[in-house]
């Protein structure tokens, strides 16, 4: 749409209803998002804010974060009643939308802007180790955005991907057969109980904001140790937030939302096992790490590059 236009306008360009477009127009400008002039009234959007706004404009596309929103407004009253004394614990995915097509496409802006141009390389020994071939486990990999990528571009290395949903395992492997990757294996398994001839198998083990979602972190970290070698590298990105609420107080607005996205999903998905843990995705960098130590790991905390979360990087304990 080139240059300002009415509300008319826009409304004949999209093939919609000029009243509501007009209401919605006039959300966006309180928002800020569209300018409006008010003597020609017309509306448009200025250059600087577009890539910001295109699905696919790469590191800071805020329209993704939006499509959250319906999808989790369509569980509201489910949400409401967990909230009961008397109400159920907690609530499956299945309820949500293609939740996990949403967070597929979520996840990889940073998959596809940071995982193999920074993120690999800032972890030392790890990229020559995957040029040279290893073993790599991507647990929780969904529809499988990092488990593509590993394979890509290490195709000495062998990726398997690890997800309890056969939805995503089904359409991770369609993926990786349209691209022709052979050296990619996808099981649909919980995490909390893994392949029993999987011990000491995994060089490298890499986790994107599940760890907080799981309803036994601790039998999952239990897990991840018996699997990992002795030498093995772990790697882990959650949210970079405190455990503690007055420390949060001060820090990004985005850790507002993401409380508000762990009420409405993380923590409901977690307490519907039966004795799930509900840690929510803000349970905190200093619970993560007692958590990660008494389960047999060594970290070192740093932010993640290109976001606003936290890589708990990590080594076996020496005995």
């Amino acid at each position: 749409m080139d240059g300002p236009k009415t509300s008319q306008e826009i409304a004949d360009l999209a093939g919609l209803k000029e009243r509501y477009v007009r209401e919605w127009l006039g959300a966006m400008a309180m928002g800020r998002i569209v300018d409006f002039n008010g003597d020609q009234e017309t509306y448009h959007i200025p250059e600087h804010r577009i890539p910001a706004l295109k699905p696919k404009s790469g590191k800071n596309a805020m329209t993704l974060y939006a499509k959250g929103v319906p999808m989790l407004s369509s569980v509201y009253k489910d949400i409401a009643e967990c909230f009961k004394k008397d109400g159920p614990g907690g609530m499956a995915y299945s309820k949500y939308s293609d939740f996990h097509g949403f967070m597929a496409v979520l996840s990889s802006r940073w998959f596809d802007n940071y995982l193999i141009q920074d993120f690999v390389p800032g972890i030392p020994t790890l990229k020559e180790k995957l040029d040279s071939g290893i073993q790599v486990l991507d647990v929780g990999c969904g529809e499988g955005g990092a488990s593509h990528l590993f394979a890509q571009n290490y195709p000495n290395s062998q990726i398997y991907g690890l997800d309890f949903q056969q939805h995503c395992i089904t359409k991770a492997t369609e993926l990786a057969a349209n691209k022709g990757l052979e050296n990619i294996h996808f099981v649909c398994q919980e995490a909390s109980g893994m392949d029993p001839t999987w011990d000491s198998k995994f060089d490298y083990i890499f986790m994107h904001e599940i760890l907080h979602d799981s309803a036994y972190p601790d039998k999952l970290l239990d897990e991840t140790y018996r699997v990992m070698k002795a030498d093995g590298i772990l790697s882990i990105i959650d949210t970079g937030a405190h455990s503690k609420l007055e420390d949060n107080l001060n820090l990004s607005p985005t850790i507002g939302i993401a409380y508000v996205c762990s009420m409405m999903n993380c923590v409901p998905v977690s307490l519907n096992f039966e004795g799930g843990m509900g840690l929510g995705a803000v349970w905190g960098k200093e619970r993560a790490v007692e958590m990660l130590s008494d389960h047999g790991f060594d970290c070192k905390v740093s932010k993640s590059p290109g976001a606003k979360f936290c890589h708990f990087l990590c080594k076996k304990k020496a005995k």
